[in-house]
């Protein structure tokens, strides 16, 4: 049997998707970010996203939460971190809503890192909030997947 490589942590920087034909002038240093990177977490994947999940930036995004979701090893095991984004809009809670639906037909489990108060956790709707951990360590052990509920507090 060929052992597999382990994966490695990478780092994707999402440009803001230009919405004015692209000039040869320097980036406006207030146009929307989006950076991820993954990591191998348990035996599933972690996707950390850090600063503003909106129109500009949710086309990348997506694309690369489902170029993770293909690639990523069954059972589908995907932990979206959402503790850094700064600033989320609907356009941004509707891919939360569509990353659940794909990896539900996956037949995976998704889990949606959102501290309380956070801006990402204030946009989640009532479907969303059944997959939500506060933090990274509250998620469950790959093995608990089948009794584990992420409303369930950990103690």
């Amino acid at each position: 049997m060929l052992a597999q490589p382990t994966p490695q942590p990478t780092t994707i920087v999402v440009p803001p998707v230009p919405s004015a034909p692209v000039t040869h002038a320097s980036p406006s240093p207030d146009r929307p970010r989006l950076t991820m990177s993954s990591a191998a977490h348990d035996e599933g994947v972690v996707l950390t996203m850090t600063g503003h999940l909106v129109s500009e930036t949710v086309v990348t995004a997506e694309a690369n939460i489902l170029t993770t979701i293909v690639l990523a090893e069954q059972p589908l095991r995907l932990a979206l971190d959402l503790s850094r984004i700064d600033v989320i809009d609907a356009q941004g809670a509707n891919l939360l809503t569509k990353a659940r639906f794909t990896v539900r037909a996956a037949r995976g489990t998704l889990y949606l890192i959102a501290p309380e108060g956070s801006p990402a956790r204030r946009m989640l709707n009532r479907h969303l909030l059944k997959s939500v951990v506060e933090r990274r360590e509250d998620l469950p052990p790959a093995g608990c997947l089948s009794t584990y509920t992420p409303t369930e507090s950990a103690a």
